[in-house]
């Protein structure tokens, strides 16, 4: 009776929430209708363009659970954007701003962080425009609002933005002040602010890089530059995630720590399979290192561990050293592209990757593996980063494991992707 009542009372609140849900849809779909903005860039005096398509899930609490589609418009009155960075940073690569903290020209503000999939896959992009721009008056800055602990030591951020080729200004917002200031939920998120400092363009997420681009050049002739001395329109570099395949089908992001994970939840199934995981999780007295019995069966897009592990908030540790590879991480999943985000706990380790218990081919790989003499694919695990482990021809459904004999192998979560590799 207690369970049914339980299911009953689950029932309910999703009913509500789906009602909730369908309403605020509702609502975004005729404000849309109605309007007759320019498609390039949104007036001053008007509604900010927003689209959510491919908006990376995690949010700055982890707990936080909200709808997608209900996104609020930024508000359009000035931003003075160097207030918004006051006693902000560390900045890698100089600060834009005058010590009179003047603003000028067109400023491009990006929300990133280092490990995030699509973060990355929008850097190209940037680049591209930081490049063109520049000197025509946009300046672009990196707003670096991390998602897990390792993410705000300032070395970290450094070696990453050094990796990437960025030659933009990056500040370190490891209080989220910047973040909050803006009313930001997502990663990655762009806010074009005009001459003014009004917020005239929002995109959040991957994707719409022609229309983001648009925007920008709209901008820079409002300053006085002419449309004819701006550098040559881009064609849009094709987007990862350009697949075809219904993104329900592809096994969506996957959180190994404990913030992320409830025995008891509502709106999520969680993300670690392992019944044991949860044993007294949410009492004072539940055991930090548990001993994992290798699961009889297992679901897909769950993650299963077996041996040895510490239950971290934001991952799960490797809880000894050991002699061979018999402690693991399996996971069933459907994608083109894994990618595993590690994190490096003391001295450089190694970790072993198998699809269907057997080592990687070449064309399965991703561009952080590498293969040993006897042909068993591995990544070393020098930084704490995110790693790109398989790259498939072909949209599939695979067998993935994941092992290492030393004691500091941290995974914090998985992501994947839909687009065939392209040779």
């Amino acid at each position: 009776m207690k369970i049914f009542r339980l299911l009953l009372i689950k029932l309910i609140l999703l009913l509500i929430i789906t009602l909730i849900a369908c309403d605020k849809n509702s609502s975004i779909q005729s404000n849309t209708e109605q309007s007759s903005l320019n498609p390039e860039i949104a007036p001053a005096s008007t509604a900010t363009k927003v689209d959510i398509s491919l908006v990376d899930e995690r949010l700055a609490d982890p707990k936080e659970i909200t709808d997608r589609k209900a996104v609020s418009n930024p508000t359009h009155t000035p931003v003075t954007v160097p207030m918004q960075f006051e006693n902000s940073g560390p900045w890698i690569n100089p600060s834009p701003f005058t010590s009179e903290g003047q603003q000028s020209g067109v400023v491009l503000v990006d929300f990133w962080t280092y490990s995030c999939v699509n973060c990355i896959r929008t850097l190209p992009h940037l680049k591209e425009w930081h490049s063109k721009y520049e000197d025509q008056g946009l300046t672009i800055i990196g707003v670096h609002s991390p998602e897990f602990e390792f993410e705000k030591i300032p070395e970290n951020v450094s070696i990453a933005v050094e990796e990437f080729g960025i030659e933009y200004p990056v500040v370190l917002d490891n209080d989220l002040k910047i973040w909050k200031s803006f009313s930001n939920r997502y990663w990655p998120a762009k806010y074009l602010l005009d001459k003014d400092g009004i917020i005239r363009y929002t995109h959040f997420g991957e994707g719409e890089y022609q229309e983001t681009e648009s925007a920008i050049r709209m901008l820079l002739t409002e300053t006085g530059v002419e449309s004819s001395v701006l550098p040559k329109f881009s064609i849009a570099l094709t987007s990862p995630e350009s697949s075809e395949i219904p993104r329900n089908q592809q096994t969506m992001e996957l959180y190994l720590g404990t913030d992320r994970n409830y025995a008891f939840n509502l709106f999520q199934h969680p993300y670690i399979g392992n019944e044991q995981y949860y044993e007294n999780i949410r009492s004072n007295d539940w055991q930090k290192e548990a001993n994992f019995k290798k699961p009889s069966r297992r679901e897909k897009d769950r993650i299963y561990l077996t041996g040895l592990w510490l239950k971290e908030k934001e991952s799960i540790l490797h809880g000894r050293n050991t002699d061979d590879y018999t402690d693991f991480i399996s996971l069933i999943f459907s994608a083109t592209e894994v990618n595993v985000v590690l994190g490096k706990y003391k001295e450089p380790y190694k970790v072993m990757i198998t699809l269907e218990n057997n080592p990687l081919k070449q064309s399965e790989a991703g561009t952080d593996v590498d293969f040993d003499q006897s042909g068993n694919s591995f990544i070393s695990v020098n930084d704490s980063k995110m790693y790109n482990i398989i790259k498939l021809k072909t949209f599939d459904t695979r067998d993935l494991k994941l092992s290492s004999n030393s004691i500091g192998f941290s995974v914090y979560s998985f992501t994947f992707g839909s687009d065939p590799r392209k040779h």
